[in-house]
């Protein structure tokens, strides 16, 4: 397993019984102030971080008489210390240069040990940081930053990394996780994740977490907030993912980056989940099925149901194919209606630009984002004449209770909230990935 260097940035960290799954300590030199008095008996290396002039030279003296393994002096040269105890390290805090930049700022650092951390924005600088990998000779420690950027310490030993950092409770550095995580890891971890943007409301870390752990598999699910998918599948490939689900903004755009897709995602047209089968992504959408085993669990009845889809995305296309695959008429509106138009006509539903009145209807179902934490809390289409006849099935899961769905419980409708959703197609997804069946309250527990 790669070494796992506990980095030390305050002094009460040292008492930390986390000390005990180190393989060597990184004395941040600039954070604690000065060298602390005692040390425990373990392999140690000090950084200098942004100290200047003699307080440098300072504590350079300081470092090796205490016997510090290496010195990280950064890019800098200080007078009267030799390469064969040094780490020379570049930081870059907002950008990743491509492959080719990262290994020109590699020949720049000399040292017994080079290192460089940049912080990662998108797949393509996740992609750069394992390109330059494989073209820089030598020792080094090479990471990415940032939320983005915390695969690239889990995986490591792809890397060919000497060690990588972790904390035992104050973090040093934006993506560092506990070396306690990363122990149990190891470098052989199943790493599972999700994109899309925004993430910030998911809850798909946290389900697929208490799964893992259910079952007994060692793994982590990350979360890829990105700008585009630009160079998505290299990224899965190189970095050994086992699989990603997809979510707004991402899920027909997701598909052209696919080996092949599997029939669920071939009939809706938009996928939510990417396996990563030997090498060869797989597109599936558990979307169908998530909306298919939240109304079965309602009572609502498919065959011959009159059904209203809101919306146009990749959402509406899996509820659309869900419902009509049971026999349900599906009628779809939607602001945009060129987008609603083509819905309509990829899956021989009908059409209506204004809906006045939802009598015709026992089955609303928002595919909309309104509602959601971040986006206009609104209901998704005028609700007055809801009533006890009707299901109303909302997608939105944060808040739970969204504007539409508390309207139409006030009216007396019957209600079926995201979360049941989100479980049924996580628990579809989770079963690809790993072949392992979770029961949905495994899931349901850590909702909060």
């Amino acid at each position: 397993m790669t070494r796992l260097c506990l980095s030390i940035g305050r002094k009460e960290d040292l008492g930390s019984p986390a000390i005990e799954s180190a393989d060597l300590l990184e004395i941040r030199y600039d954070l604690l102030g000065g060298m602390p008095d005692s040390l425990p008996e373990i392999p140690f290396v000090v950084t200098l971080g942004d100290l200047k002039g003699e307080s440098r030279e300072s504590a350079v003296i300081e470092a090796r008489q205490r016997g510090a393994l290496l010195i990280d002096i950064g890019e800098e040269h200080v007078p009267g210390i030799d390469t064969e105890h040094t780490i020379m390290s570049h930081h870059d805090w907002e950008f990743t240069p491509d492959g080719e930049g990262i290994c020109k700022i590699f020949a720049s650092l000399e040292g017994s040990m080079r290192k460089a951390a940049f912080m990662v924005n998108s797949f393509t600088d996740l992609v750069s940081i394992m390109d330059a990998s494989h073209m820089i000779n030598g020792r080094r420690v090479l990471i990415g930053m940032g939320e983005l950027g915390a695969v690239t310490r889990i995986r490591s030993d792809l890397i060919a990394n000497e060690f990588t950092f972790a904390h035992g409770g104050s973090a040093t550095a934006s993506g560092q996780l506990h070396i306690d995580d990363m122990r149990e890891l190891g470098d052989d971890a199943m790493i599972l994740g999700i994109t899309g943007r925004p993430l910030g409301h998911s809850l798909s870390p946290e389900l697929h977490r208490a799964a893992l752990k259910a079952v007994g598999i060692k793994g982590k699910y990350l979360r890829f907030d990105v700008p585009r998918l630009d160079d998505l599948a290299p990224f899965i490939k190189s970095y050994d993912i086992r699989g990603l689900n997809v979510t707004i903004p991402y899920k027909v755009e997701a598909l052209a980056h696919m080996d092949s897709l599997d029939s669920s995602a071939s009939a809706v047209g938009a996928l939510n989940t990417i396996c990563n089968e030997g090498g060869r992504l797989v597109g599936y959408n558990t979307d169908v099925l998530g909306v298919k085993e939240s109304l079965l669990q309602s009572g609502y009845v498919f065959e011959g149901g009159r059904a209203l889809v809101i919306g146009a995305g990749g959402a509406a296309m899996a509820c659309c194919q869900a419902l009509m695959s049971e026999g349900s008429h599906v009628t779809v509106t939607a602001r945009s209606e060129d987008k609603a138009k083509i819905l309509s006509n990829r899956f021989g539903t009908e059409f209506m630009k204004h809906v006045d009145d939802l009598q015709k209807f026992d089955l609303i179902v928002n595919c909309t984002p309104l509602g959601m934490e971040g986006f206009p809390a609104d209901s998704p289409i005028d609700t007055s004449t809801l009533n006890n006849t009707h299901t109303v099935f909302d997608m939105v899961y944060r808040p739970r209770e969204t504007p539409f769905i508390a309207e139409a419980a006030s009216r007396g409708s019957l209600t079926i909230e995201g979360i049941e959703m989100l479980i049924h197609q996580a628990r579809a997804s989770f079963r690809i990935w790993t072949g392992h069946e979770v029961e949905a309250d495994v899931m349901r527990e850590v909702i909060v």
